[in-house]
């Protein structure tokens, strides 16, 4: 079946962060020395990153604390309890492609899995109160995306959007744990592949799906925005009054991103961050506000990033996690390890 170009960029797309450490690296390569996780002292908050060694050694890091190693073997999703010292992520197993949900215990170090199915996960959210995960959730019968809940002591999934529709699908969401709001980024399939056929057959690139932002409470749901550009990771501003999110514009196969801000009450949007001299914003930039909403992380690569390479010439720089003050409009790198790529990061209110 013919995959959409935007189905591209969002699924396989927000995998090959990490999925290009399997085309650069060998499993039995020989590892360089990588150094220490290098963090601006500064930083207001902690941050929960997956990071993927040369050696494919994928280590889930508290700001510059290792909180677990282990084969990397599938796109990673993190969530923490900080309360409960309880770090939740994925793990695909080789061999069937079940992808398992597993808790661990990081001042025990006691581990179990609390889920296994043949469904994809690739983003995880932990509730305010502790008591479940949101998901970004892939039925292995179909190529639709949902934001599905998880219940962590009845360790069963439920669908929360969308519950009927077959051609309405999620490429990201957002979660308000103060709220308890989501924010769920979403298309028509059918568009998608209306404006792919169009594209293919003129011999150009294919003009953006519309792009949906919806706010739901429990049941009910407000429809607060239309983009018609590329848009992706969207994520609440600590009072839930506005959203960040990577902005992506493609032309003639070269891919410019930004960072821009959607005022939840009025619709408007506003462009925070541009690619400058110094910084290239990744396509999944995974921006988030800071937890006192004064900075904007996100994900990009320095202009002398490190550059890792195989044998057949594939490329891949290392990637910086980059903290913007919107009082000073300035840049800085908060976090950085050299040797890997980092796959995914949240910051830990």
């Amino acid at each position: 079946m013919k995959k959409s170009t935007w189905w591209i960029i969002t699924v396989i797309g927000l995998a090959v962060i990490a999925a290009v450490i399997f085309f650069i690296m060998k499993p039995g390569q020989e590892a360089k020395h990588a150094g220490k996780v290098k963090i601006n002292q500064d930083a207001k908050d902690e941050l929960l990153v997956s990071f993927t060694d040369q050696q494919l050694n994928n280590t889930y890091y508290l700001h510059d604390k290792a909180l677990h190693t282990e084969k990397l073997t599938a796109y990673p999703s993190i969530a923490y309890d900080r309360a409960k010292q309880t770090l939740y992520y994925t793990y695909t197993d080789e061999d069937t492609q079940k992808v398992s949900i597993r808790e661990l215990n990081v001042k025990t170090d006691k581990e179990k899995t609390l889920f296994t199915s043949e469904d994809s996960i690739d983003s995880m959210r932990l509730s305010g109160d502790g008591k479940q995960l949101y998901l970004r959730y892939n039925k292995a019968s179909g190529e639709q995306f949902y934001v599905a809940s998880f219940d962590l002591k009845k360790h069963k999934v439920k669908v929360l959007y969308p519950k009927k529709s077959d051609d309405d699908t999620v490429s990201s969401f957002a979660y308000d744990p103060a709220s308890n709001l989501l924010a769920i980024q979403h298309y028509s399939l059918k568009e998608d592949y209306k404006k792919t056929d169009e594209a293919n057959e003129k011999g150009m690139d294919p003009e953006p799906t519309t792009m949906k932002i919806t706010l739901q409470a429990g049941e009910k749901g407000k429809n607060i925005a239309r983009i018609s550009q590329t848009i992706n990771d969207i994520s609440f501003s600590p009072d839930h009054k506005k959203l960040v999110y990577t902005e992506v514009k493609v032309r003639n196969e070269k891919e410019v991103s930004s960072i821009k801000m959607l005022d939840v009450d009025t619709g408007k949007t506003k462009t925070l961050v541009k690619n400058s001299k110094d910084v290239h914003i990744l396509s999944t930039a995974q921006p988030q506000f800071s937890s006192d909403g004064t900075s904007i992380y996100f994900l990009g690569a320095a202009k002398n990033a490190k550059e890792l390479k195989d044998d057949n010439g594939r490329k891949a720089k290392v990637r910086t996690i980059y903290e913007y003050d919107l009082k000073k409009k300035t840049v800085e790198a908060a976090w950085e390890k050299d040797g890997g790529i980092v796959n995914n990061f949240t910051v830990n209110r």
